[in-house]
């Protein structure tokens, strides 16, 4: 088992991160600063007795951990890197994943997570020892990076856990030519997504193409996608190039690929395997450089089963698949973006700043969002644009939100009904806050998948007094 390298500034990070290890059962040291980390690097060397994983912080004096995790990575014997921040959770995940990072931790921390992954990683073989899976391998690009940083759409925001995975498939996947297939609900960004892979990807000086196959008539999708002669068909007056044409050296998004018909895809298929288009009418192949990112809303897997999608072209598709999690899952997502929007467009749509109210944020939060972001985004914009001060308050938006409507009506009914019948035992009061408090701490713990500390977040309360409330209602631990 090799030791840890914990690289922070801070000595209360280091001292938690230490005892996380001791906890491991694995050795570490630690370094207040790149230039330490380095000379502790050298010193301990390679080997079975080396350092197998550098838990590595952003912010550093001097040199920043970006600097450093380029200079660890490339030796047969490199250790794993984990990079740890509290800023810009975006912008530094897919930053770290492109540069070869194992994983990334926003700060703070889930302590077991972190035991876990130090337990795991110090004892796995060096990753440049590793196999690669054939699969990664056979489509890999060269690894060089696009310099100026990352570049992301301004609407992908988030800092929930499930979009941090996001952005970290992002960076993982940005650095190689593989194929790669989002899944997800309509309205959950599947093309900013797409857009993100193609800006921080080698290829983003070239073109970024996109194709809505559900739009596009059934009989000229083959003239859409790769182009026509002359003559070819009625109404084909000159030559025109497909949009695999018209991607070359840059990124061909297929939206919708589910809507594709079947007698279609075999076509796709080896134009995928050759990398060769023929056009409607042509007499010869042409060459295309393409890389591909396809995305759909509907369950491809089934549609294999059932028959309607071919089971060889999902798996192509399918070489890194990524699935875009609903806004209803995105814990803290939804007022982060009703901020971002109402900022962006209160400036457009006003000419002048514009706040969120709490009240309306208490309406927002109780809207399941079944469109997602979309849904959000145009609910405030129709918000804005009837609105005549400078704050979005819970009357500008509970028109537009039923469901938040519906769950006001429901609380009502209850209180409502608490006053209407006899005085249960230890009063109305009592009654009324044990009636929705079990749900609510239940909904939170569902949220957070059973995690105590993020449903204490997320309820505003520490852990311990979580913990007391659950023991008083009857509620076990998931």
């Amino acid at each position: 088992m090799r030791k840890v390298l914990i690289v922070d500034d801070e000595p209360s990070v280091r001292f938690v991160l230490a005892r996380t290890c001791e906890r491991a059962g694995v050795p570490y040291e630690e370094a207040g600063s790149a230039e330490e980390a380095r000379t502790k690097l050298r010193a301990a060397g390679g080997g079975k007795d080396g350092v197998g994983l550098v838990l590595l912080d952003v912010r550093l004096p001097g040199d920043d951990g970006f600097k450093l995790l380029g200079e660890i990575g490339g030796r047969v014997d490199s250790p794993f890197v984990v990079v740890m921040t509290a800023e810009d959770t975006m912008r530094s995940a897919v930053e770290a994943m492109k540069r070869g990072a194992a994983d990334y931790l926003g700060k703070p921390f889930d302590l077991e997570r972190v035991e876990r992954i130090v337990r795991d990683l110090s004892a796995a073989p060096p990753p440049g020892q590793a196999d690669e899976p054939a699969a990664h391998a056979e489509e890999r690009g060269d690894g060089r990076l696009r310099e100026g940083g990352v570049a992301l759409p301004d609407t992908l925001i988030g800092r929930s856990a499930a979009m941090v995975e996001v952005y970290k498939e992002i960076g993982r996947v940005a650095r190689t030519e593989m194929t790669v297939l989002l899944m997800g609900e309509s309205g959950t960004g599947k093309e900013l997504v797409a857009r993100a892979i193609h800006a921080n990807s080698t290829r983003a000086r070239g073109p970024f193409v996109t194709v809505n196959m559900a739009a596009i008539p059934r009989d000229l999708i083959e003239s859409e996608l790769y182009g026509h002669e002359k003559g070819s068909f009625t109404g084909a007056v000159e030559r025109r190039p497909g949009k695999f044409e018209l991607a070359s050296g840059g990124t061909l998004f297929l939206d919708e690929i589910g809507e594709m018909p079947i007698e279609l895809q075999a076509k796709l298929l080896r134009v995928l395997q050759e990398r060769e288009i023929d056009r409607v009418g042509g007499t010869r192949p042409l060459a295309v450089d393409v890389r591909i990112v396809a995305a759909t809303n509907a369950d491809l897997a089934r549609s294999v089963e059932e028959g309607r999608f071919r089971r060889d072209l999902y798996y192509r598709l399918a070489v890194v698949p990524i699935r875009l999690p609903p806004l209803r899952e995105r814990e803290g997502d939804v007022i982060l973006l009703a901020r971002h929007f109402v900022a962006k467009f209160g400036e457009q749509l006003k000419g002048r700043p514009v706040a969120l109210g709490k009240d309306a944020e208490a309406v927002l939060l109780a809207h399941p969002w079944p469109g997602n972001v979309r849904e959000l985004q145009n609910v405030l914009q129709r918000a804005l644009l009837k609105l005549a001060g400078n704050r979005v308050g819970a009357r500008d938006v509970a028109s537009l939100v039923p469901a938040a409507v519906a769950s006001e009506r429901a609380l009502t009914g209850l209180v409502e009904g608490l006053l209407d019948a006899e005085p249960p035992e230890g009063g109305r009061y009592q009654a009324a806050i044990a009636a929705i408090e079990a749900p609510l701490i239940a909904a939170a713990l569902a949220r957070t998948h059973g995690n105590q500390l993020r449903a204490a977040e997320l309820l505003g309360m520490n852990r311990n007094t979580l913990r007391e409330r659950m023991r008083a209602l009857g509620m076990k631990p998931r």
